[in-house]
């Protein structure tokens, strides 16, 4: 029997959801890093689209670095600064939640994607507020990492 599995854009739509509920829309800053193999690129448009049906604006950015300081003075810093209101941008690349940057986002993002994945990158998914396995990427799930 197959099992049914929400739509790739009702997941993230679901996601940016829990976002505005958590932490607002007023200039706020997402983070997205995720095991190596993943689209990065294409799970932060896939976010982007998912606040764009709550109306809010959003757009995503590649991370110029993972480095803290010119993470903060090239993306953070000049999207927090040159706007007002509503509006979130959506930065994504590899070791967005190391320590020392992953205090720079307001909400995070860890994808996974294989097999054996709980066992690995632990310290990076508790950091996280959320994880998504896209092992099937047209049905990508929102995983609840808790200790429950």
């Amino acid at each position: 029997m197959a099992r049914w599995a929400p739509e790739e854009t009702d997941t993230m739509a679901a996601i940016a959801a829990e976002v505005i509920a958590q932490v607002g829309t007023n200039r706020t800053v997402i983070g997205i890093d995720g095991q190596d193999g993943t689209d990065l690129e294409h799970v932060a448009a896939t976010l982007v689209a998912g606040f764009e049906q709550h109306g809010v604006s959003a757009m995503a950015a590649t991370a110029p670095s993972a480095d803290p300081d010119t993470l903060r003075d090239e993306a953070v810093a000049p999207f927090r600064t040159t706007g007002a209101g509503d509006g979130v941008l959506v930065v994504h690349g590899p070791g967005l939640l190391a320590p020392g940057v992953r205090g720079l986002w307001r909400w995070s993002l860890w994808v996974e994607q294989e097999a054996g994945r709980l066992e690995r990158r632990a310290d990076v998914k508790i950091a996280a507020s959320a994880v998504l396995d896209v092992t099937d990427p047209e049905h990508p799930r929102r995983e609840w990492n808790d200790a429950c």
